[in-house]
């Protein structure tokens, strides 16, 4: 019998194209080697999709899904799996003319939870995407997450054995750690002798810039703009502790089980974008007096903004950053 030939399709963005990897593991572990398994994402997000193991060719859109249509209908894949639910993967799929399964995307559910008008969190979007593969009868791996691929280079291998790794940034303005924030717990490890990494894309330069210069004494060292995906992921495989908003460093920590320090702002994790079977010293820290109701699906809105008020992530306190690190690092479990 013929091993099957598989096309996923997720465009975006790069922590969801992370949260792709078990999918690929369960269906790699079912059929072997001698499937086809391919995937399909935006030429913007290729390093996201290089994360990725187990996968034979990645395709890559610049704008269109024509783009790839010829190459992709001659290598004549059995199913389409839809991660992503949106206008351009439904395009593709009758595009191809092939049997499609697609994720339940939730965006009423959502929407629901923004609105007030639903409490109930939604199920995870691994735990929904894995439900996709119902139909062949695949069964969820031992090791779902399976293995990431990290690539170190010389200067991620020139940190010392232990250090602990921030992540600066984020896609939207209600994810992103305060200045003052980052400052303040940067002093407290600089006063504990904590080697700090910074790793973030190019926008988080001037954050990681004021970082080191008022801890001038101190060893930190910034990745932010320098380093690719997978020269990141090396950082995080080998940190002690990560501390970050609700990005793709955050899914990545889970990959890998590194301890977490998981800070939510105007999403929250009701919204099944929480870390996915994380490391158990993992520690989960949700805005003070604001409640587990998101403010936006994706982090650009801050229901409180609108009575004058400051935004969400503002109420996670440095102090409560800095004893959640203090409890992971001499916790029995970061050696486990």
């Amino acid at each position: 019998m013929k091993a099957p030939r598989f096309l996923i399709v997720r465009f975006s963005a790069i922590g969801d194209i992370i949260l792709s990897a078990p999918v690929i593991h369960a269906l790699r572990e079912h059929y072997g080697t001698e499937s086809r398994i391919d995937f399909v994402t935006l030429k913007r997000y290729a390093g996201a999709a290089d994360l990725l193991s187990g996968l034979n060719v990645i395709h890559l859109v610049d704008k269109t899904t024509s783009e790839a249509v010829p190459s992709l209908k001659a290598l004549k894949f059995d199913y389409l799996i839809d991660l992503h639910g949106n206008v351009r993967s439904r395009s593709l799929s009758k595009a191809l003319n092939i049997l499609t399964f697609n994720v339940n995307k939730q965006t009423i559910q959502r929407f629901a939870l923004v609105l007030g008008l639903r409490k109930k969190p939604i199920q995870h979007f691994v735990e929904r995407s894995l439900n996709v593969l119902q139909p062949f009868g695949i069964p969820t791996p031992s090791h779902p997450w399976g293995s990431l691929t990290s690539k170190p280079n010389a200067s991620t291998k020139a940190l010392p054995k232990a250090y602990i790794t921030i992540a600066a940034g984020a896609a939207h303005i209600g994810k992103v750690i305060p200045e003052s924030t980052l400052l303040t717990i940067c002093h407290a490890f600089a006063s504990r002798n904590i080697h700090v990494a910074i790793v973030g894309g190019p926008d988080s330069i001037p954050i990681a810039t004021k970082l080191i210069s008022a801890n001038p004494k101190h060893a930190i060292t910034s990745f932010c703009g320098i380093t690719t995906l997978q020269e990141t992921a090396a950082i995080i495989e080998n940190t002690q502790l990560i501390i970050g908003g609700d990005t793709g460093a955050m899914h990545l920590a889970s990959a890998f089980h590194i301890p977490l320090i998981s800070i939510w702002g105007c999403t929250r994790p009701s919204l099944g974008l929480s870390p996915w079977q994380p490391h158990p010293a993992t520690i989960t820290l949700l805005p003070q007096d604001r409640g587990s109701r998101p403010c936006s699906r994706h982090g650009s809105k801050c229901r409180f903004t609108r009575r004058g008020q400051d935004l969400c992530i503002q109420h996670v306190s440095p102090l409560r950053i800095i004893d959640a690190a203090t409890q992971i690092l001499n916790s029995e479990q970061l050696h486990k």
